[in-house]
């Protein structure tokens, strides 16, 4: 087993998802506080043990004694690895371990995508752009969001006698989704160098509202209670948490907010022109 002994854990504290990752160490490991520290926080005789390039894509487990510095998810591995033998011993899996950094390089190099960083900066931490990495997340956020809403118009299904339950994930998919498409669409063609930023946002956003949705589609499933004032309800919320999180990230984009209007008027159109065909339409 490694040991932590003459280690010391160094995290980009601008970073959202770094301070909870942060956390989520010190809650299910023996690792003590005083073991975690912020980089932009660093006394200059431990700061100089870090390479400022190194520390921007991913975090640095630093040895006291004057050991070599380990970086991003080698740095992961060996602490999880001191901590859990079960750790260990997966990690010694070429492909288990491949798999390991590729997630952990995906969330480090888009962790400023995902949620968008803090306005006091104690650090130049802004991960590089690499290219694969942002596609990465982006095609991993749309699986999830695919499922996510495919899910959530399968407990739908209720209210609509005679629907089939891919029936009922097709026309959700749709009517939420052609919105999306067309706005993706739409910075392709306008935003120019910013489009893979914007998008990645735009997942994130997605992401955060279908979560909000989850809590109705496990009471749902669990009780088998339809009433439509619940989703109704959770999509009310998850629509405004969705349209304050696009304003604040076109915002720190440095966009006009005139895409935030685009985006609100597609995903409304979108949505409405679908269950026109698929609903209004049939009853006239």
């Amino acid at each position: 087993m490694k040991s932590l002994a003459n280690k010391l854990i160094v995290y980009d504290s601008n970073c959202k998802v770094c301070t909870s990752l942060r956390d989520v160490v010190l809650q299910v490991t023996s690792i003590p506080e005083t073991k975690v520290v912020a980089y932009g926080s660093m006394p200059p005789n431990l700061s100089d043990h870090v390479e400022a390039a190194r520390i921007r894509n991913g975090m640095a487990l630093i040895d006291t004694k004057g050991g070599e510095t380990i970086y991003g998810s080698e740095g992961v591995a060996y602490i999880f690895s001191s901590q859990y033998r079960l750790v260990d011993f997966l990690l010694r899996s070429r492909l288990f371990l491949w798999l390991f950094t590729f997630l952990y390089r995906t969330l480090a190099y888009n962790r400023y995508i995902i949620a968008a960083p803090k306005s006091r900066f104690l650090c130049d931490c802004f991960p590089d752009k690499v290219v694969r990495y942002r596609i990465a997340y982006i095609l991993i956020a749309l699986f999830i969001a695919i499922a996510l809403t495919a899910l959530f118009g399968i407990s739908l299904r209720d209210f609509f006698p005679g629907m089939t339950r891919s029936e009922a994930a097709m026309q959700m998919l749709l009517m939420a989704g052609t919105g999306w498409v067309a706005q993706i669409f739409a910075a392709k063609i306008f935003m120019e160098d910013k489009t893979l930023d914007y998008v990645g946002h735009l997942c994130s956003i997605m992401i955060v509202g279908l979560l909000i949705l989850v809590p109705w589609m496990v009471f749902h499933a669990f009780t088998g209670i339809a009433a439509v004032y619940v989703p109704a309800f959770s999509v009310a919320i998850s629509s405004a948490t969705m349209l304050y999180l696009h304003i604040g990230r076109v915002r720190h984009l440095g966009l006009s907010q005139m895409w935030t209007v685009s985006w609100f008027l597609f995903l409304q159109l979108g949505a409405a022109g679908w269950i026109y065909l698929y609903h209004i339409n049939k009853l006239s």
